[in-house]
């Protein structure tokens, strides 16, 4: 059985979230009311007696594992009235209001408990050291009640306490924010909400969310503000991430249905601001106005990219502000497209149709001296720099103008993996050696990033940090693979023999001499990349 524990400021917030999910029943406690109004103004009698105390709100779900659903729901409620009847008295509420509510609206059978920490004779419940008591007293109710020990995925893939939180909580009984908002996202999430009512949820409990995107499918992450201190979705752990939270904590989402919801609601007047705690004495305290961007559709950054150099600003730029925009990438010469295109098919075997649909977005063309010239973006799609190799096949660098520009392409989907090579060809010939391994074996690969770097601090690493796979790919060139394993230390490394290039290359040419001895037809190979 799973157990957690959330404390808080009102009671009516808590009633409506655990009272307004979809199969929700007030199955029994020690109340006689049965709506959230009638239980609030309950809850709001014995909180007189300590008019003074702020966090009077206990919170507790219990959960078994799905195989221990009981048929019989008569039964099935009378079982859990006595398991949450032991565990409150237990957790030493023997003598203080409580309401349990079931939820059925998962595979795992589930009740929420809301309390007062205030007892009937105006003592208050110590909640210092609850979560180990707790712990305890669940241990002891798995052998009363012959219930298997199920070990809670929200403690496998979330940041343990550090060293000094858990001296703070065993002395003051206090958690850091980190591990409040840790709590109260295992609680939003018990009964897989879509991802707008995900936001909605922890809005409602004062947590100020931010979810950053890029029109791409390129999820930039998500994070949280409790009480002025934010954190990353990374901070908290990997179940606490954008993609996170849909993989390891059932949180759906859809890129057509939720993101209009989900922008509505950073919007600051569609923020619900709760009443004060003497206007109602019973409702969660104000939460803090948020506002977030989402960044504008894929096809609003390319064409903005492709007309660079053909357009104005969108805001207005200073002379320098224009002269320093067009230094950082060469002028381009469209005369000499045909010979540079020929050059990349002939001497890296780079497929004529991807090569094209690279120039016809403006990340890949040709300057005057017959260079090529591939553009280094944002994940936003701004062009910050750029790779320019010369017909000897060695890459120099206009001048960056910030980190976190790199060249990139991705399949198409949101992004899961990425792969890391050391330039635009490595990157490419990354790309294209996994498509022709992808339909010889008829396997799947999740949507993926190809990024060329020059060094590791190029890599947007708080976005690379988000995803479930991340390869440094990087070969022949040690220290900057090195680097980048520094920034990512979780990233896989792989380090083959000789170059990417000169191992589709081998690819190409064995595939060629198929082509001719069976008279195989020709592969098609870009259709996957997103780049409209």
């Amino acid at each position: 059985m799973i157990g957690k524990q959330i404390k808080g400021t009102g009671f009516r917030g808590c009633l409506n979230y655990v009272l307004g999910k979809k199969d929700a029943t007030l199955i029994g406690g020690t109340m006689c009311g049965q709506t959230p109004e009638e239980l609030a103004a309950e809850f709001g009698i014995a909180r007189q007696l300590r008019p003074n105390l702020k966090v009077a709100v206990f919170h507790a779900t219990l959960s078994v594992d799905s195989t221990e659903k009981l048929e019989d729901s008569e039964e099935n409620d009378q079982r859990w009235l006595a398991i949450a009847a032991n565990y409150m008295k237990a957790m030493e509420f023997d003598n203080n209001q409580y309401a349990v509510v079931k939820h059925s609206d998962t595979e795992h059978d589930h009740i929420h408990i809301v309390a007062s920490r205030i007892c009937l004779d105006g003592g208050v419940v110590d909640d210092s050291w609850d979560y180990y008591k707790s712990q305890e007293v669940i241990r002891q109710l798995e052998r009363n009640y012959n219930l298997e020990t199920v070990t809670p995925s929200w403690e496998t893939d979330k940041r343990a306490q550090t060293t000094g939180e858990h001296r703070q909580l065993k002395s003051k009984g206090n958690k850091s924010v980190r591990v409040q908002l840790q709590d109260l996202i295992d609680e939003v999430t018990q009964d897989n909400p879509s991802m707008p009512e995900f936001v909605e949820q922890l809005q409602q409990q004062g947590v100020e969310v931010q979810v950053t995107q890029t029109g791409i499918g390129l999820s930039k992450g998500i994070s949280y503000n409790l009480d002025g201190v934010a954190l990353s979705g990374t901070h908290l752990g990997k179940a606490y991430t954008f993609s996170g939270l849909q993989k390891h904590r059932g949180v759906s989402y859809d890129k057509g249905r939720d993101n209009a919801l989900i922008e509505a609601l950073m919007q600051p007047q569609n923020l619900a601001i709760a009443p004060s705690e003497a206007e109602e004495n019973e409702l969660e305290s104000s939460q803090s106005e948020l506002v977030a961007t989402l960044s504008a559709t894929a096809h609003e950054l390319e064409s903005s990219q492709s007309e660079l150099e053909t357009t104005t600003p969108a805001t207005p730029a200073t002379a320098n502000e224009l002269e320093l925009q067009l230094s950082i990438l060469p002028e381009r010469n469209e005369n000499q497209w045909t010979r540079v295109r020929s050059h990349l098919a002939v001497e890296y075997s780079l497929p004529l149709e991807l090569l094209e649909k690279l120039h016809s977005h403006s990340w890949l063309y040709a300057d005057r001296s017959e260079k090529a010239v591939f553009t280094a973006r944002t994940l936003d799609g701004e062009a910050r720099f750029a790779f320019v190799l010369d017909e000897r096949g060695n890459f120099t660098t206009t001048h960056p103008l910030s980190s976190e520009a790199a060249f990139w392409v991705a399949t198409t989907g949101e992004i899961e993996r990425a792969v890391i090579a050391c330039n635009p060809i490595e990157a490419l010939s990354i790309l294209l050696i996994e498509q022709e391994n992808n339909q010889d074996n008829s396997a799947t690969l999740p949507p993926t990033i190809y990024l060329g770097i020059e060094r590791a601090s190029q890599l947007p690493t708080q976005f690379l940090q988000e995803l479930d796979s991340v390869i440094i790919a990087i070969a022949e060139d040690y220290m900057l693979a090195r680097n980048a394993r520094e920034l990512l230390p979780n990233a896989e490394l792989v380090n083959p023999q000789s170059s990417w290039n000169d191992i589709w290359i081998q690819l190409i040419e064995q595939e060629q001499q198929n082509i001719q001895q069976n008279n195989q037809p020709y592969k098609q190979r870009i259709q996957e990349i997103e780049l409209d």
